[in-house]
């Protein structure tokens, strides 16, 4: 028996106008998984439903099913066609005028969200359910190591890191420096540190150098300012 084709997934890619490797990053699966439902290998599930239902405004019973017209979600509305123009909108409506303004949006709910169940797993709960925030916190840092691969956020998160640029400063006398480069020659070098032997010990010597936050969930990812 012939594999039934998801013909409901390639026309709502045909409206809103995305490849299968441009759809794919945009819920967060592979070009192959989208591929696959596309010729019907696998089908559809919930979970991957509700994200293109989220992102686009469609119908998520079309997608599961592969076939019948595709639907805007709109309470109350009927259900509509689903067409660009109301992908468009749902876009500009549901998630926010600009890129920018959406990220401020749900930026703050997120950061509720996430604030209110790190304080609620600090507590221990009564009895003696023990504390749950280090496991929590572990969960959240994977999750965050997900997000950033399967929606392939290397190359943005990056640049946004490098946006919050600071510095080091260090203040030490040539013999402290000197000592330093025995030590440690690597920070030395991390620092510009290039001796000069006609300076006594006791003299003062201020370093300073420009970093850049690395990648760290559930760490600190701002620069040092001093």
């Amino acid at each position: 028996m012939k594999p039934k084709r998801n013909e409901a997934l390639r026309e709502l890619r045909k409206i809103i106008g995305l490849s299968q490797g441009e759809f794919a990053v945009m819920i967060g699966a592979s070009k192959d998984a989208v591929a696959s439902w596309e010729i019907g290998r696998s089908r559809v599930s919930p979970p991957f439903a509700r994200r293109m239902a989220l992102a686009t405004g469609v119908e998520e019973a079309p997608l599961r099913r592969g076939r019948g017209p595709l639907t805007t979600h709109l309470p109350f509305a009927g259900h509509p066609p689903f067409t660009a123009e109301t992908f468009a909108r749902h876009r500009s409506t549901y998630w926010g005028r600009s890129d920018e303004a959406a990220a401020r949006q749900y930026h703050k709910h997120c950061a509720d969200t996430l604030g209110l169940l790190l304080v609620a797993a600090a507590q221990p709960g009564g009895g003696k359910r023990p504390c749950r925030l280090p496991a929590v916190v572990d969960s959240f840092i994977q999750w965050s190591e997900q997000m950033r691969s399967e929606f392939q956020l290397e190359a943005e998160v990056d640049a946004q890191l490098a946006q919050r640029k600071g510095k080091v400063v260090v203040n030490h006398t040539y013999g402290e420096w000197r000592a330093m480069q025995k030590e440690d020659p690597g920070a030395c070098r991390f620092m510009g540190f290039k001796d000069n032997p006609k300076k006594r010990a006791e003299e003062n010597l201020r370093l300073e150098v420009e970093t850049i936050p690395i990648w760290w969930p559930g760490r600190p990812m701002r620069a040092s300012t001093g």
